[in-house]
């Protein structure tokens, strides 16, 4: 079965408290959902900023279709960006699977 990958290009992240980020197309995200940002940190060929988010779990909190905040996934709180490095451009918003079905689950 596997999972479905649910994943999207991300156009924009505030540098903010709350820390915004705004995705090209949601794939069927919602809020209370895990993402994992990818691709963001300096060592790129092009630096995309915003490393401090870069490859760790969060949890969203949907605001539009295509934006969403980000919190802590253990302590719930706001995540507070105003001191990252600024956004430039690229990097991934990969729905992180907290639901597993095994060969003979019943779905």
């Amino acid at each position: 079965m596997g999972q479905t990958a649910m994943r999207a290009n991300i156009t924009g992240i505030t540098n903010a408290n709350p820390c915004i980020v705004t995705i090209d197309d949601n794939p069927g995200y919602e809020t209370g959902n895990f993402v994992r940002l990818t691709d963001l940190n300096g060592v790129m060929p092009v630096p995309r900023g915003e490393d401090p988010l870069n490859n760790y779990r969060w949890k969203i909190i949907l605001l539009t279709d295509t934006t969403f905040s980000l919190k802590h996934p253990v302590t719930d709180f706001p995540v507070n960006s105003t001191n990252y490095p600024p956004y430039v451009s690229g990097g991934y918003c990969n729905l992180v699977e907290t639901n597993f079905f095994y060969h003979g689950d019943d779905e």
